[in-house]
């Protein structure tokens, strides 16, 4: 029978007005009831949890897995009915409560719903699965060294709508911008509204550390331990605002960076709650953490216990760590970051904590997305002091390693430090910009980029404000960024260096400050320039000048 005709349908996307259609109209009042008891029952399905929420017709890749998180649903049967759609195997695993559908779809199917039919002890429901066509797209991908990056945490930007401060449906229920540790506010309208801010800055790209919901009881500002991988935090704003950022950024010829998280989540997300099986997570004993050791990853004479604690340890207490070794995580975490290029059209990504994770899975991850975007632009943080170990990461480098990460660069910590060196200590064989052209010459373990695809930063939301390591020095700041916006790479600033905000980084939280003027009750508006003192003018002057002309000069945008 197709699934028209079976006897019971709840179509889920449209359950408020789901219809039962009864085979036999005269079925007696007894019957009826025994049906209305098995909707209720049924009824569970409302409840479940869908990843991806829908796929698209025409992808590169032809597959697409369905995780389907729903109370006891290993109980059911599964069908697929529809033309082109072929379900190639259905996976269960230790918890009932998953199932892990792994569809086909032919090249030229139809765009629709697909019915997904699960069949328990005689009756049946349907989950409308939605492909969609995809958007034809005319911008090309890639970043490269005539680009701008902006650093944002957009909870420390602008603060455009108080009404979404606090919700309702979140842990942490506190905004206090007098803690550096609490919600101050920021959301996205916030980082839309100044836009054009950004593009007279020179800026040609945006990175907002990750958006998506943090539903965590504390520290939920940074962004960094996600609890739904499909939504934004609704205290930064919701899905569809995140479409207009990535469209208006378009429009004024500036790119989106999607900021990826694959080594670990929050301990409230869903399926750290209800864990779909027990090697979902690199598990031990008791709570171990990392040991925080890229290098040993590296390191021909370290132990195996060192590299295994590098990347199954725990980055935190609140972050379980992910096993990408297991087939279904590796999956779902390479389908969460095409859906969101997809479905948002975003044009680069940067991974965080990336030696964390699983080598061969990160391999995996960077194949999959490039083959279905090429030109596609990929950099990971690597964070560690050493040319040699920043080019064992970096794609291509030609390095008798084995290994081929496929990404186009890294975040170039090792010239960070030049440079700081370069203003901060007297010149010498090995001090000052000494120790900065020693480091440069070098670039020969990037291969054959020489390190053009590195994204080169004078600050971020882990280390100390610039101007502060300048020794609050105009001069030296200026130098630095003649520096950054001179040599090799694509550079990246990290948001309110241009008017010289300070702190340092230990405490952490002391550098993600908020940008003056971007709550309606601050003092000062530096966004403009009547709120400018003469040195942070200066100091705007310069940087605006640098990074606009940098963009017309190719002979240092490509070095």
């Amino acid at each position: 029978k197709s699934l028209s005709e079976k006897p019971l349908a709840l179509r889920m996307t449209e359950f408020s007005a789901a219809i039962i259609t009864f085979t036999n109209r005269n079925v007696s009042m007894k019957k009826c009831m025994s049906l209305v008891v098995v909707c209720l029952l049924l009824g569970s399905l409302l409840a479940q949890k869908v990843y991806p929420p829908h796929w698209w017709v025409g992808m590169r890749q032809q597959e697409v897995q369905v995780m389907i998180h729903r109370t006891d649903v290993a109980a059911s049967e599964v069908r697929v009915d529809y033309p082109g759609v072929t379900l190639l195997r259905t996976t269960f695993v230790e918890n009932p409560n998953y199932v892990f559908c792994d569809l086909s779809i032919a090249e030229n199917t139809a765009p629709g719903k697909v019915p997904i039919l699960f069949t328990r002890n005689g009756q049946s429901e349907v989950l409308e699965y939605e492909l969609k066509y995809r958007e034809a797209r005319s911008l090309a991908y890639g970043l490269d060294g005539s680009d701008f990056i902006y650093l944002i945490m957009p909870d420390r930007f602008v603060n455009e709508n108080p009404g979404n401060d606090i919700v309702s449906t979140t842990l942490e229920q506190e905004v206090n911008r007098g803690y550096n540790n609490k919600r101050h506010g920021g959301d996205l309208l916030g980082v839309i509204g100044k836009l054009d801010y950004l593009k007279d800055l020179g800026v040609t790209a945006t990175w907002l550390t990750p958006p998506l919901e943090n539903n965590q009881p504390l520290y939920s500002y940074h962004g960094y331990a996600i609890t739904n991988h499909y939504a934004l935090d609704p205290r930064i704003g919701d899905n569809e605002q995140y479409r207009l950022y990535v469209d208006e950024s378009h429009k004024r010829g500036m790119q989106v960076v999607f900021d990826v998280v694959l080594n670990h989540v929050g301990d409230q997300h869903a399926f750290i709650r209800d864990l779909p099986s027990a090697d979902w997570l690199n598990q031990w004993d008791g709570f171990t953490r990392t040991n925080y050791r890229t290098s040993a990853l590296v390191d021909m004479y370290a132990s195996p216990s060192d590299r295994e604690r590098m990347t199954n340890g725990w980055f935190d207490t609140q972050m379980p760590d992910l096993n990408q070794r297991n087939p279904l995580v590796a999956k779902y975490l390479i389908q969460w970051c095409i859906w969101w290029i997809e479905e948002m059209q975003i044009d680069a990504c940067r991974l965080d904590t990336y030696s964390y994770a699983d080598q061969d899975f990160l391999t995996e991850w960077a194949i999959a997305i490039n083959n279905e975007y090429p030109g596609f632009t990929e950099f990971a943080e690597v964070w560690v002091n050493g040319k040699g170990v920043q080019g064992y990461y970096n794609g291509n480098n030609n390095l008798k390693t084995g290994v081929n990460t496929h990404l186009d660069g890294v975040l170039d910590f090792d010239l960070y430090w030049g440079i700081i060196k370069s203003i901060t200590e007297p010149f010498g064989w090995e001090q000052g910009t000494g120790n900065l052209y020693l480091r440069l010459v070098q670039d020969y373990m990037y291969g054959d980029n020489g390190g053009a695809g590195n994204v080169t930063f004078l600050g971020n939301h882990d280390i100390d404000r610039f101007y502060s390591m300048a020794g609050e020095d105009i001069q030296k700041y200026k130098i630095g960024v003649t520096l950054l916006l001179t040599l090799r790479g694509i550079p990246q600033w990290f948001y309110g260096d241009e008017v010289l905000l300070t702190n340092f980084a230990n405490p952490m939280d002391t550098v993600r400050v908020d940008f003056p003027g971007g709550w309606k009750a601050d003092a000062s508006n530096k966004f403009a320039a009547a709120g400018r003192t003469a040195t942070e003018q200066e100091a705007f002057q310069h940087v605006r000048k640098l990074a606009n002309w940098r963009k017309t000069h190719p002979v240092f945008a490509d070095g």
